[in-house]
């Protein structure tokens, strides 16, 4: 677990700037670890996303099949017991992944109370203004006005969400640019290497916005 310094450091750091800075670590290549164009900022208003990862897979239920509620209610207990900060990940893997919305009013304000901060999801939310009000930081695929006939699957599983394997456990950084895992391995170093980067980013910034600003100085740079 990282320590509270840390977790405030990486909070107030932008997600492409936590991602510049995993990128100098050289521990895994650039197109993995981050979710695609598929998940979008629902909030940006509410801010960056920090938390540990709850992961569960969510589908819809079969035709005359009998409901029970044991795996939604060991959701709420993984939330419960999570470290925190908290977020929470899910997959759905139903036949129509785009059309059954588990995320909602009472949802949001349900898991805010359990201590979630939030959630990245594959699928779709609804209840938009209530789930803002909640202050339930979300990213999803998108909108739709019913909640269809979700059954929560799996609780606490490895998933992908938008291309990015996700492990229980594993910390997500997520803002109005999307949302990434920080490998544990580097976790706590990456707030110094974003340091680092906003430096040399800010010297190429001057550069480019200065007088003396032309191709060849930016080419003696490059292979400097």
């Amino acid at each position: 677990m990282l320590s509270q310094e840390t977790l405030q450091q990486l909070r107030a750091l932008d997600t492409p700037t936590v991602s510049n800075a995993i990128e100098s670590f050289g521990v895994r290549p650039r197109s993995l670890g981050h979710a695609d164009a598929r998940v979008k900022c629902m909030f940006p208003d509410l801010g960056a996303a920090l938390g540990y990862a709850v992961t569960f897979t969510t589908g819809e239920w079969a035709p005359g099949e009998r409901r029970d509620h044991a795996s939604r209610l060991r959701l709420y207990e993984a939330v419960e017991g999570a470290p925190r900060p908290c977020i929470l990940v899910q997959q759905d893997v139903g036949p129509r992944p785009l059309s059954a919305c588990f995320w909602g009013e009472i949802m949001a304000n349900l898991f805010k109370r359990l201590g979630a901060e939030g959630v990245v999801l594959d699928g779709v939310v609804r209840d938009l203004d209530a789930m803002r009000a909640a202050g339930f930081k979300t990213w999803a695929a998108g909108v739709t006005v019913s909640r269809g006939d979700v059954r929560v699957a799996e609780v606490n599983r490895p998933v992908s969400v938008g291309g990015m394997a996700v492990l229980p456990g594993d910390l997500l950084h997520a803002d109005a640019n999307g949302a990434l895992v920080i490998p544990r391995e580097i976790a706590a170093e990456v707030p110094g290497a974003a340091g680092r980067v906003a430096e040399r980013e800010a010297g190429l910034l001057a550069l480019i916005r200065s007088k003396a600003f032309s191709l060849e100085e930016l080419r003696r740079r490059y292979y400097s």
